[in-house]
C-alpha cells in the first residue's frame, strides 16, 4: 500500500464509521409506526412556550391561528377540558410587543395566548430558562419554533408519551415556503436523520436527546436539573444530557409528527450549518461534565459520538485537498482498491436507505437524486462547518445572523469567501495531478467545484413558488 492509499483510508475512517452506524440504525428502524394514536390523557396540563426575536407579527398570528385551531380540534375530539396555554416570549422593543398583542387580541383565540417580553440576556436559551422559571405554571412544557406546523395527532401522541418518559420528542418531517431543490433535499434529509437517530436509537435502548423544537418535558423534571444551559448553542442536546446524567429518561414517538421549516437557499443553510457545527463542539465538552450516573460505558461513547455527526463529513473535503497533495508530493496515484473499500460502505447505507425509505411515490431514483443534492451541498458547506468546528474548540461563539427566512431565505454569492477558497484550491490540485498522470487523486481534487458549481448553479434555482410537503 502506498502513503497516498494509507493516508486516505486514515482520513475517510470517520465518515465511515457514521455511514456504518447510520446504516445499522436505519436497518434496525423498520418502517415507521403510524397506528392510531393512544388514549389521550385529560389530566395533563402543557404550557406551549415560543421564543421570538424579530420575527414577522405576520407569521407569529399565522402559528398562533393554527396553534389555537389544533388545541380546539383535540379537545373536541377527546371531549376534554384540558388546560393548555400558549406563550409567546419575545426579546423584542415594547413597541413590537404592544404592536403583536394587538393584533393576537383580534384573534379572538378560546385557547389563552399571552405574549411576555423579556429584556434580559441569554437569547432564546434566557428566554426558556425565563419562560420555567417565571411563566409557565402547567405539569408539561412544549417547546415550539415559531413555524413549526404540529400534525393533528401530535399533542396528542406526545401527552401519551411522556407518560413513560420525563421528556418526549417528536418525529420531524420538512416543509418549505419556497421550493428549490436544496428544500427538496434537506426535507428528505430531516426525515432520514429523524428515522436513523431517533427510532433506530430508541430501538437500540440507546440514549434519546431532545430536539430544540417538538420536544414536550417535564416541568418538575426541567426544575431539578436547573433548566437549560444558560449561553449554550446546542440548548436542546445539553439539556438531554443533564436529564440523563440525572437519571431522568428521554423518549421518542414516531407518531408525534412536526414539520419543520427546512432551508430553501445555500445562505440560509450555511448560516444554519455553522450554529450546528459550533453546538456540536459545545455539546461533547458538556457531555464530560452531565453524562455520568449509571449510564453505561458503551452508550455513554455512542452519545459522544452523536455530538461528532459534523466531524465526519469533512472527510471528503480533506480528501480533495489531502490526496492530489501527496499524490503530487510522493509521485504516486492511488489505488483502486482503496476506492472499493470506501464505495463498499458507501453502498451499504444507500442500501440501507433505499430499503427504509423506498414506496410506491418514492423510487429509487427520486432518492437516490435526493442524496446525490445532500452530498452536494453538504461538501460545499464543509469549509463552513470546519469553521463551526474551530471556533467550537477555541470556545468563540460565532458571529451570523438569524437564519433568514421568507422573503429574507435568497443568496448573497458575495458572502462564500470560504466556500470559494477551499475550491480554488482543491481544483488547482487537482489540475497538477491529472497533468502528472494521477487520474484519481485529481477527480477527489475536482469534487469540490463539482459540488460548488451544482449548489449555486443548480440547486438554489426556484422550482415553484408555492409552499409545499413534498419531496
Amino acid at each position: 500500500m502506498v502513503i497516498a492509499d494509507a493516508v486516505f483510508l486514515v482520513v475517510v475512517a470517520p465518515l465511515a464509521l457514521i455511514l456504518s452506524l447510520h446504516s445499522t440504525y436505519l436497518l434496525l428502524s423498520g418502517k415507521a409506526e403510524r397506528k392510531p394514536a393512544s388514549d389521550y390523557s385529560a389530566g395533563e396540563s402543557i404550557s406551549i412556550v415560543i421564543p421570538i426575536k424579530s420575527e414577522p407579527i405576520d407569521l407569529v398570528y399565522e402559528s398562533v391561528s393554527y396553534l389555537s385551531k389544533l388545541i380546539e380540534k383535540l379537545k373536541s375530539s377527546t371531549n376534554t377540558n384540558t388546560c393548555i396555554e400558549i406563550y409567546i416570549v419575545s426579546d423584542d422593543e415594547e413597541e413590537y410587543v404592544k404592536t403583536l398583542r394587538n393584533k393576537l387580541e383580534s384573534l379572538n383565540s378560546p385557547v389563552p395566548v399571552r405574549v411576555v417580553r423579556r429584556s434580559g440576556q441569554g437569547g432564546r436559551v434566557g428566554a426558556l430558562n425565563f419562560a420555567l422559571k417565571e411563566v409557565v405554571k402547567n405539569e408539561n412544557l412544549l417547546v415550539l419554533d415559531i413555524d413549526a406546523k404540529p400534525s393533528e395527532k401530535f399533542l396528542e401522541e406526545l401527552v401519551s408519551c411522556v407518560q413513560l418518559y420525563d421528556a418526549c420528542v417528536g418525529h420531524w418531517e420538512g416543509y418549505w415556503v419556497k421550493e428549490t431543490r436544496i428544500a427538496r433535499a434537506l426535507a428528505f434529509t430531516t426525515e432520514l436523520v429523524a428515522t436513523a437517530l431517533y427510532r433506530g436509537r430508541q430501538k437500540l435502548g440507546l440514549l434519546i436527546f431532545p430536539l430544540g423544537s417538538g420536544t414536550l418535558f417535564r416541568v418538575k423534571s426541567l426544575k431539578a436539573v436547573g433548566g437549560w444551559e444558560d449561553g449554550t448553542v446546542q440548548d436542546d442536546v445539553i439539556i438531554g444530557m443533564k436529564l440523563h446524567g440525572s437519571g431522568f429518561r428521554v423518549g421518542y414517538s414516531d407518531k408525534a409528527i412536526l414539520r419543520v421549516l427546512v432551508p430553501s437557499s445555500y445562505r440560509a443553510f450555511r448560516i444554519q450549518q455553522l450554529k450546528w457545527a459550533y453546538g456540536s463542539v459545545e455539546s461533547l465538552r458538556y457531555s464530560f461534565k452531565y453524562l455520568k450516573g449509571d449510564i453505561s460505558i458503551l452508550k455513554s461513547i455512542e452519545a459522544r459520538l452523536y455530538t461528532l455527526q459534523y466531524v465526519p463529513g469533512l472527510s471528503v473535503m480533506a480528501t480533495s485537498i489531502v490526496i492530489p497533495s501527496i499524490a503530487i508530493a510522493v509521485n504516486s496515484d492511488l489505488s483502486y482498491y482503496s476506492l472499493l473499500a470506501v464505495s463498499a460502505i458507501s453502498s451499504f447505507y444507500v442500501g440501507a436507505v433505499l430499503k427504509t425509505f423506498s414506496k410506491p411515490d418514492m423510487g429509487a431514483m427520486r432518492i437516490l437524486r435526493l442524496l446525490g443534492t445532500s452530498s452536494a451541498i453538504g461538501l460545499t458547506v464543509a469549509p463552513v462547518v470546519m469553521k463551526g468546528l474551530i471556533l467550537g474548540i477555541l470556545g468563540k461563539r460565532p458571529r451570523a445572523p438569524v437564519t433568514p427566512k421568507g422573503s429574507e431565505d435568497r443568496e448573497r454569492y458575495r458572502e462564500y469567501l470560504e466556500e470559494y477558497v477551499t475550491t480554488i484550491a482543491s481544483f488547482l490540485l487537482g489540475v497538477v495531478a491529472l497533468i502528472k498522470g494521477h487520474y484519481l487523486a485529481s477527480g477527489i481534487g475536482f469534487l469540490p467545484t463539482i459540488a460548488l458549481v451544482y449548489t449555486l448553479m443548480r440547486a438554489t434555482r426556484p422550482l415553484h413558488t408555492f409552499a409545499s410537503v413534498q419531496l
